[in-house]
This record gives structure tokens, sequence and C-alpha cells, in this order.
């Protein structure tokens, strides 16, 4: 499918909401008038940076801008449609697909309400919050990939550090030199396999929390 191939259908649509419709008006693929009301249509095969960005330009002018794509812009670009969605809610752009000929609004060009999101994801907010918050290491560096410091794994590395230290030490006297509550949870559950219980109460390190304190001794 071309382009092209959006005009129509698109057109259609917007004539049935009572606009008067014709294409490439001062370089916009579709320009849509209502009275004193214009609507801009954005036209492109794929999913594009260069997309979004012509489409922020129509703003300046109209007073709504859509994004028009076939369906099959949408199925190769699934997996992170939920952000791209995101993406264009925030920036007040709706999304026009069109399918075997007949176009639909995908996703209206609403004005974002920012403060009805964040209550939404207040529980996220809070979470992360408290993560940041209680992580004490400040020399991770962002943008890295593989395994993430939190929380949880900092107090695994300082529960392993004394275990080192001691070669076997029991939940009580780790507590009482970290002040991790939780130290024996964490021991029990040994989420990282860093840890092997030689009799009941006393703890030392597997061959995997050996070899991974070494490769964190720069913590």
């Amino acid at each position: 499918m071309e382009e092209k191939d959006l005009f129509l259908p698109i057109k259609s649509l917007l004539e049935n909401q009572g606009f008067v419709v014709k294409g490439e008006v001062n370089d916009i693929d579709i320009l849509a008038v209502k009275d004193d009301f214009m609507l801009a249509v954005e036209l492109k095969t794929k999913i594009t940076l260069k997309l979004i960005y012509q489409a922020i330009e129509r703003f300046k002018i109209c007073e709504k801008v859509y994004l028009g794509i076939p369906v099959e812009a949408i199925k190769s670009h699934q997996k992170n449609m939920k952000s791209f969605v995101l993406l264009l809610k925030r920036l007040n752009l709706g999304l026009i697909i069109v399918k075997k000929n007949r176009a639909e609004v995908y996703l209206d060009a609403l004005e974002y309400d920012v403060k009805k999101s964040k209550e939404r994801n207040q529980d996220k907010k809070v979470k992360t919050r408290k993560e940041f918050s209680l992580r004490e290491n400040t020399d991770v560096l962002g943008g890295t990939k593989g395994i993430q410091m939190t929380y949880y794994r900092e107090q695994v590395i300082q529960i392993a550090k004394v275990i080192e230290i001691h070669h076997t030490a029991s939940p009580k006297m780790i507590k009482s030199e970290t002040h991790i509550e939780k130290t024996s949870s964490i021991l029990q559950k040994n989420y990282y396999g860093w840890f092997k219980r030689i009799e009941r109460g006393q703890y030392q390190l597997s061959e995997i929390g050996i070899n991974e304190l070494k490769n964190l001794s720069h913590i």
C-alpha cells in the first residue's frame, strides 16, 4: 500500500463527519475544514519519527492533527504499540487506521490529562520513589544492560560480604552487623543462589556467591 492509497478512505471518513477535505495543501497530506476548524492528517505507510515531526508541525495552524497509516503498520509495530499510543496521547496526536479501503479512528486527538495519568500510576510512583530512597549505591551506570542493581540486591551483597568475612554465619550474626531486618528471609529464599545452609541456622557462600562477590569487588 502506498501513501496515496490512504487518502480516499480517510477523506470519506472525514467527509462523513461534515468536513470539506482536500489533499496536499501547503505540504499537508490531508487538510479537512469545518467552519473555522481545521484538521490535518499526515500519511505514512510505516510508523517513523519523521511522521511524528511532520504531525507536530501541523499544530502551528490546525486545531487537531492525526496520523494516517495502514493496518499493516500497526502489526509490524505491535510489540511497542502500547508505548506508541502513550506517545501520541502525550503529544495530543490522533491515529487513523486504514484497512481494506476503510478508515477508522484508532485514537482520537484529545488533550492529554497529565494529572489524571499520574493519579492512575500513583502506586508505581510510590514504589519507584521507595526504591530510589532505599538504594545506597550511586555508582551504577545508567544505560547498562544485564542484571540491575536494586535495593534487594544491595542487601544480598551486604549479607554475602559478612558471610565471606566469617566464612560461616548465622542470620542473627548477620543481622547484627548489617541491620537488615529481612536477613532470615533473604537467606531462606536464596533468590540468586548465593547462599547454602550447611546446618540449621548456619550459612556459607555457594560457588555462585563466591564468584559473584569477586565480580562485584568494585561495589
